[in-house]
């Protein structure tokens, strides 16, 4: 099993980056955490493979943490964009609905760079944003 499930190969030495630098501050990490409904393929499908396929087509959240009371999602993506941002957004209500719950939610993307009007949308929307260069 991979040491960070869901995790691309060129998304891997980025999280670790991150966890050598800020990780100290963050626990109870968990990985690919699922969240959302997912999509069933109809009452005609056995159930075994209706709960296979509503599994698989969830969202899957790549990091959550814990840090002074509250939970931290992060997305780690190279180069990240404005598609981050909708994810992450998406996460924080689907988490809270699944979960329930109650604690505040932060979001985080992690990355390599962000150029400056994406800095600024995502600071906009509270999005903590981790440069972490060019590995």
């Amino acid at each position: 099993m991979a040491k960070y499930p869901h995790m691309l190969p060129n998304e891997v030495p980025i999280w670790e980056r991150f966890l050598a630098l800020y990780g100290k501050d963050f626990k109870n990490f968990r990985y690919d955490v699922h969240v959302g409904e997912g999509v069933d393929p109809g009452k005609d499908v056995p159930e075994k493979y209706r709960q296979l396929a509503k599994m698989l087509t969830q969202k899957r959240i790549d990091a959550v943490a814990e840090r002074n009371g509250e939970v931290w999602i992060f997305e780690v993506k190279p180069d990240a964009g404005l598609s981050a941002l909708g994810q992450l957004l998406a996460y924080r209500q689907l988490y809270r609905r699944d979960f329930k719950e109650t604690r505040p939610i932060k979001l985080a993307v992690v990355t390599t760079k962000v150029n400056k009007d994406e800095f600024w949308v995502f600071n906009q929307h509270g999005v903590v944003v981790y440069e972490v260069g060019y590995i």
